[in-house]
């Protein structure tokens, strides 16, 4: 008996299912697959509540660090600091945060409201509702994404921004650089 012939033989023996069913059959697979992946990859669960973070996170760090340039620390020279600014203001009731500021040479504070999200360990601050304009002066992202730490007293958050006119944001330091750069926005909050 040919080889042929026994996968023929053996075929006779099984049940016949109809195509349309194989192919559900494969969706479903994809589909429960794909979410346990997409579970996994989450970070694995719920957050604390928003409640949990409500108050107010004064910045020890915000720094903008470019390889082959010199590094901004905005809290030194962009920014005017006092006791409780700048600072992140977290209200739990409807999971809003304002990053409360004050340009140096600027008449009164300014604020750029956002929405966070939290899972374990971090929180997700949404500012694509604020205008590209306000969040340049600080060279903010549209999400940043904050690490929990102590206890969930102190927020850390290193993350890559790319394309950044540096030209534009600071001409009298880098008037000279004629293409955009990719950095890192280094931050830490200290709650208040």
């Amino acid at each position: 008996m040919s080889f042929l012939s026994s996968v023929e033989l053996l075929r006779s023996h099984l049940p016949t299912v109809p195509r349309g069913a194989v192919q559900w059959a494969g969706i479903v697979v994809a589909l429960i697959v794909g979410g346990t992946i997409v579970s996994a990859c989450d970070g694995g669960g719920e957050g604390p509540p928003p409640s949990d973070l409500e108050g107010t996170y004064v910045f020890t760090r915000f720094e903008f660090t470019v390889q082959g340039v010199d590094n901004f620390d905005l809290l030194a020279d962009t920014l005017v600091q006092s006791q409780n600014s700048p600072r992140m203001e977290f209200f739990g009731g409807n999971a809003t945060a304002n990053l409360v500021y004050r340009i140096e040479n600027s008449d009164g504070s300014s604020f750029i409201p956002g929405q966070f999200s939290t899972r374990p360990d971090r929180v997700t601050v949404d500012f694509s509702q604020a205008s590209e304009e306000d969040r340049f002066q600080l060279l903010l992202p549209t999400v940043v994404r904050f690490q929990l730490q102590n206890d969930r007293s102190v927020l850390v958050a290193e993350q890559s921004v790319d394309d950044i006119n540096l030209r534009e944001y600071a001409p009298e330091r880098y008037g000279g650089l004629s293409q955009n750069v990719n950095g890192t926005l280094r931050l830490r909050l200290e709650r208040q």
